[in-house]
């Protein structure tokens, strides 16, 4: 889509501004928690394996009851089921700094509330994922995930600066509440989108249903070679996220609570930005073929010059174009798993492909970790640049020349 079709889209349909409100304010205190909790983590335990079990946390849940949340979100009101479940992340965050203000807050607590608002984002994002289609209509769908990604990516930007400087002065446990009061105003902005936000009555049993979405997956190949990419992407995203701060500290010899940390994330963030700004430019049905071996091999460039570099701005560079690589190929894989998906299965077919694609998250996580603390981050990361250029070479070879099959 044109940048004038992307001004008409925002210009005449205000329940997606509503939309982007939404996911703008909550995307900025989850950005500002992306590097708080790390920070507090790291700050009170030293420890790269526990840092990077944080990391592993937050996606594990997905695994466990992806499925389930993507037939329930597939069956009831998705507006609902979003606003309900914000407010439950909201809730288990606000637990950390209560508890912080009366005694320091226990690391067990930390990784408890991780999943709990992990395993509520499950369910907030199925719903997500069938409701946008009906906001914004199939021809407007790469244009609205690209404006989401691009505003979005600007909260990512402000949030772990934010997060950096609130550790310095409150404390990373009071820094906290800016993410409980970014799920309480996004929630509250989601009552005012209007829509169709369920979909005809489902008669299939919840399992049935979820295995109507797995049948749908196999049977595409396109989309399955895009989900095993996904999944190797994310080993080595879950390498680096979950052991940035660590490398901040060791790698480059910031201190845990200098705010350049906070730059740092904000550097992946601008990259994430940049990509969501180019996307609807680039996407393409028949371009997929080329995109994503394309952005997974400049991924692995760009995680090479962070794993070689020695100083914070070189470092900060690679990371900005990790950040935009790497987010090229996951909106590529997922514009185009909802372009094809059945109606009825839209929520179900991409919790499967983020549950797949996101699958690699905690390994990476974990591995980086134990790597880390046995042979220093950097060699974590440069296990990763060859997971990226592996991948990219794999993708490039199996990936079907023709385009997708409509549904």
């Amino acid at each position: 889509m044109t940048g004038a079709g992307t001004r008409e889209l925002l210009a005449g349909n205000a329940s997606f501004r509503l939309w982007l409100a939404s996911d703008v304010v909550r995307t900025l205190g989850f950005a500002v928690s992306t590097v708080v909790l790390p920070i507090l983590v790291y700050e009170r335990t030293g420890s790269p394996v526990q840092t990077g079990l944080l990391a592993a946390l937050r996606v594990v849940p997905y695994l466990a009851v992806g499925l389930v949340a993507g037939a329930i979100a597939d069956r009831v009101d998705r507006r609902r089921l979003l606003i309900a479940m914000t407010l439950v992340e909201g809730l288990a965050m606000t637990t950390i700094p209560v508890v912080d203000a009366v005694t320091p807050v226990p690391i067990v607590q930390i990784w408890v509330v991780t999943l709990v608002g992990s395993t509520a984002f499950v369910f907030a994002d199925a719903a997500a994922f069938g409701a946008l289609p009906t906001i914004v209509g199939p021809e407007r769908l790469a244009a609205a995930n690209g404006v989401l990604l691009a505003v979005v990516s600007a909260a990512m930007i402000g949030g772990p600066a934010i997060g950096s400087a609130l550790v310095a002065t409150v404390g990373a446990a009071s820094a906290i509440w800016v993410d409980v009061a970014g799920f309480a105003l996004g929630a509250l902005l989601l009552t005012g989108v209007r829509g169709s936000f369920r979909e005809p009555r489902i008669r299939a049993t919840l399992r049935s249903h979820a295995a109507a979405g797995l049948r749908f997956v196999v049977s595409d190949r396109t989309l399955c070679v895009l989900l095993v990419a996904g999944f190797a992407q994310s080993l080595a995203i879950g390498a680096v996220a979950g052991q940035l701060v660590v490398y901040a500290v060791e790698g480059l010899g910031i201190a845990e609570v200098d705010a350049r940390v906070g730059w740092l994330f904000s550097a992946g963030a601008v990259g994430t930005l940049l990509a969501g700004l180019v996307f609807a430019r680039l996407f393409d049905v028949g371009r997929v073929r080329l995109l994503t071996p394309g952005a997974l091999l400049v991924g692995a460039g760009a995680l090479a010059v962070l794993a070689a570099s020695g100083g914070l701005w070189l470092a900060a560079a690679g990371y900005l174009l990790f950040g935009a690589a790497t987010q090229i190929a996951i909106n590529t894989g997922i514009t185009y798993r909802q372009l094809v998906s059945p109606p009825g299965l839209v929520s179900s077919v991409n919790v499967i492909g983020r549950m797949v694609a996101w699958g690699g998250n905690p390994f990476g996580a974990m591995l980086a970790g134990f790597v880390a603390a046995a042979a220093g981050v950097r060699t974590a990361f440069w296990a990763g640049v060859v997971v990226l250029a592996v991948t990219a070479l794999a993708t490039a070879v199996c990936l079907p020349g023709r385009g997708p099959r409509r549904s």
